[in-house]
């Protein structure tokens, strides 16, 4: 009985373990200004997983909470990323998933990285010119006006 307990919190630890690498992961893929920040974030990934693999030797139950970590953290980093880089390049192009979707996302996050690197302005998706939104500002003032 003792065995499937341990079976059942090793997997539920793992999973959590998946979940927050990967929100961790995408966090700091969104934060990546370049492929190589990427890449760094990658290694420093890595690392974390292998340090923390030699501290938690000790105790079997937390084996694979490491392994998941790096398993969710190398998939957000590539969904917060939001561009296919390195060997995901070659994995998209292979299965030809999406291609309009990932060229326009592509295009988009290379954008917000050459935003965030030069520090200018988002471009203005809404914009109401001051006449028009004074003008209907008054027209409905009136309106009540007129109804009471």
């Amino acid at each position: 009985m003792g065995d499937f307990a341990f079976l059942i919190c090793f997997i539920l630890l793992f999973v959590f373990s998946v979940y927050l690498g990967f929100t961790v992961g995408n966090y700091w893929g969104e934060r990546a200004l370049s492929a190589g920040a990427y890449w760094l974030y990658n290694a420093i990934a890595v690392v974390v997983c292998v340090v923390l693999t030699a501290v938690l030797t000790l105790f079997p139950l937390l084996y694979a909470t490491p392994l998941g970590l790096l398993m969710g953290a190398v998939v957000g980093l590539k969904m917060g990323f939001g561009e296919s880089v390195g060997p995901w390049k070659v994995l998209d192009r292979f299965f030809d998933v999406n291609r309009r979707q990932r060229g326009a996302a592509g295009a988009a996050a290379r954008a917000a990285r050459r935003r965030k690197k030069t520090g200018e302005a988002a471009p203005d998706l809404i914009s109401v010119s001051g006449d028009k939104a004074s003008h209907r500002a008054s027209a409905a003032s009136n309106d009540t006006e007129n109804k009471r």
